[in-house]
């Protein structure tokens, strides 16, 4: 064998050698980005999920807050109209239409009725049958 055909058979060695290696890079290279994008699934997956469930919880507790606020509003508006119907009430009650007699072993009398008393009474009667109309 000569040296050329020597030289020329290590040539065609080293190249087919290089081939192969660099087939086997690119085959390495590839099982390496399918791995990445796998695992860069995975994490979008995840962060799709956590995004979602953060979402979620956000909805829940906006609607938890806006159903109080509703009710608080509610309430408030029944206590106005308690509060202007008491008022009207107490304005057209007279202390003077209402008495009593007050009977003691010396003398009886007639005193005004204590209203205020029947009120409260009728408030939280009112109240009551408000609630049960607004909640139920």
């Amino acid at each position: 064998m000569s040296l050329e055909s020597i030289v020329k058979h290590i040539l065609e060695e080293a190249e087919s050698s290089g081939q192969r290696a660099i087939q086997e890079a690119k085959k390495e290279a590839q099982a390496i980005i399918q791995e990445a994008k796998g695992e860069a699934d995975i994490l979008y997956q995840d962060i799709i999920a956590k995004a979602m469930a953060g979402a979620e919880s956000e909805k829940q507790r906006l609607i938890v807050n806006a159903r109080l606020e509703y009710k608080k509003n509610l309430l408030q508006a029944k206590h106005e109209i308690i509060d202007g119907v008491m008022h009207a009430l107490k304005a057209d009650l007279k202390k003077d239409k209402f008495k009593k007699q007050q009977i003691r072993a010396d003398k009886t009398q007639e005193v005004a009725e204590d209203m205020d008393f029947y009120l409260a009474k009728a408030r939280q009667d009112y109240e009551s049958e408000i609630a049960n109309i607004l909640f139920s």
